[in-house]
């Protein structure tokens, strides 16, 4: 094979060669198509995931208060003494994202008496807000910034003013769950409308109303539900409760 012969063969492969990579390219049109598609996905995807971690975060919040609250009346039970449950609420400013700001984004819970506690013990004494939480008396934040937005009942959009108790400055909806003395049941849950220092002067059974908490998220305006009844028995839902 002579010169010329072998030159022409390798400028018909040099070119087959260029003709197939050429092929294997993305057009400009193409590109946009695909970046349009991604585009469009992110759209659609960004919100739901934000919602579904918004609903995540609602059910953890809600279910911690929900065994809080089921620890509060167990103690109260096992060891006969009413214990308070006391929710931070309707103070203002009210600003999720601020951490040393516990306005509607806070909780304090006892499972055992202040005035057991002391000695000598001193009967129907509670903890109360402003007292160094401990084993025996602990507080909670809400997390992920999420807020207790409304408090009512079945009869009631919200709770009354003279159902908000003031400790240090602060307004608290108190819950009382009973150890079955005198005429209540065990586990019975009360709303306690007045304390005279540490102890409960006035209750009202929550009775068939049932008391009703509203968690919010601000950041998506998703809602979940922790519902306290009158036998002191307290559920979640992540819709409003059908009456």
């Amino acid at each position: 094979m002579n010169k010329v012969k072998l030159l022409n063969l390798f400028l018909k492969n040099a070119e087959g060669k260029l003709s197939s990579t050429k092929r294997g390219g993305f057009t400009f049109l193409e590109v946009v198509v695909v970046i349009t598609i991604v585009l469009l996905l992110s759209a659609i995807s960004v919100p739901y995931l934000r919602n579904f971690i918004s609903s995540q975060h609602l059910q953890e919040v809600a279910w911690l208060m929900e065994q809080d609250l089921k620890t509060t009346r167990e103690s109260a039970i096992l060891y006969q003494q009413d214990l308070n449950f006391y929710i931070n609420y309707n103070n203002s400013p009210v600003e999720p994202n601020n951490p040393s700001n516990l306005n509607n984004r806070s909780y304090y819970f006892e499972t055992f008496q202040w005035g057991k506690d002391q000695n000598p013990q001193v009967e129907d004494s509670h903890y109360i807000p402003g007292d160094p939480p401990n084993k025996h008396f602990i507080q909670r934040t809400l997390k992920y910034g999420i807020v207790i937005d409304s408090m009512f009942s079945i009869n009631s959009s919200s709770p009354s003013t003279s159902s908000q108790i003031n400790f240090s400055g602060k307004n608290y909806y108190v819950v009382c769950f009973r150890s079955g003395a005198g005429n209540t049941f065990r586990g019975e849950g009360d709303v306690v409308t007045s304390m005279n220092l540490r102890k409960n002067t006035s209750t009202q059974i929550i009775d068939k109303n049932k008391l009703i908490i509203k968690l919010k998220d601000p950041s998506t305006n998703k809602a979940f539900y922790v519902i306290i009844e009158a036998t002191g028995k307290v559920s979640t839902y992540g819709s409003p409760p059908q009456y």
